[in-house]
C-alpha cells in the first residue's frame, strides 16, 4: 500500500471516528439539557451545530471549519424534521399495500424509512455545502445506508426490547435522556464524518492516477 493510501485510509477511519464522537457527544449535552428545559424544538438544531463544530476543529483543516460547522447546523434539523413529516406520509401508504405500520414484528417500520431519509437528505446538504455538487451523491449514499442501523435500533428502543435497558444502563450517568435521540444525531455524525473519509479516499486516487 502506496504512503497516500495509507494517509487517505487512516483520515477515513479518524473521520469517521470524529463524527460518531463529535455528535455523540453534542445529542448527549442536548439530551441532558432538555431534561431540565423544553428544547426539542431547537434542540436538534444546536446539536448539529455543535457536532459539526467538534467535528471541524477535530479534523485539522482550517479552510473546512466554516463549511463542516454550517453544514451540521443545517443540514441536521432540515434532514430531521423533512424526515418525519415524510415518514408520516409512509404511515398513509403502508396499509395501501397491505403492511399495518404498528405491527410489533417490524419495529415502527414508518420511523425506521423516515431516518434512513432523514440520512439521505442530511448527507446530500452536507455534501453540498462542504464539497459541492460533487459531495452529494457521495454523501447522501453513505449517510441513508449509515442510518439504517441506527433506524432498526430506534425501532428497537420504541419496541422495548431488552437492548433498551441494556443501553439505558450504560449511559445511566446521563440520566433518563431521549435514546432515540442519541442513536439519530449519533447516526447522522457517523455518516457524515466516514462521508468526508471517503471523499477524501477517493479524491487522492484520483489525484495519482
Amino acid at each position: 500500500m502506496s504512503k497516500s493510501n495509507k494517509n487517505a485510509l487512516v483520515f477515513l477511519l479518524w473521520s469517521t471516528l470524529s463524527g460518531t464522537i463529535s455528535f455523540f457527544v453534542s445529542s448527549a449535552l442536548l439530551a441532558v439539557l432538555m431534561l431540565q428545559i423544553d428544547l426539542m424544538l431547537v434542540g436538534i438544531i444546536l446539536a448539529g451545530g455543535i457536532g459539526g463544530l467538534l467535528l471541524a476543529f477535530s479534523l485539522f483543516r482550517k479552510i473546512q471549519i466554516r463549511r463542516i460547522f454550517l453544514a451540521g447546523l443545517f443540514a441536521v434539523p432540515i434532514g430531521f424534521y423533512s424526515a418525519f413529516i415524510l415518514a408520516g406520509g409512509v404511515d398513509l401508504l403502508l396499509p395501501l399495500i397491505g403492511i399495518k405500520s404498528n405491527s410489533p414484528s417490524i419495529y415502527n417500520i414508518s420511523n425506521i424509512v423516515g431516518i434512513v431519509i432523514m440520512g439521505l437528505i442530511c448527507g446530500a446538504i452536507c455534501g453540498a455545502i462542504i464539497y459541492g455538487r460533487k459531495g452529494i451523491w457521495l454523501f447522501s449514499a453513505v449517510c441513508s445506508v449509515v442510518s439504517l442501523p441506527f433506524g432498526i435500533l430506534v425501532g428497537l428502543f420504541n419496541a422495548n426490547h431488552p437492548i433498551k435497558a441494556k443501553i439505558e444502563d450504560l449511559l445511566a450517568f446521563l440520566g433518563p435522556v431521549d435514546l432515540n435521540f442519541l442513536a439519530i444525531v449519533t447516526s447522522l455524525g457517523v455518516g457524515i464524518g466516514l462521508s468526508i473519509g471517503l471523499y477524501n479516499m477517493l479524491n487522492s486516487k484520483k489525484s495519482y492516477e
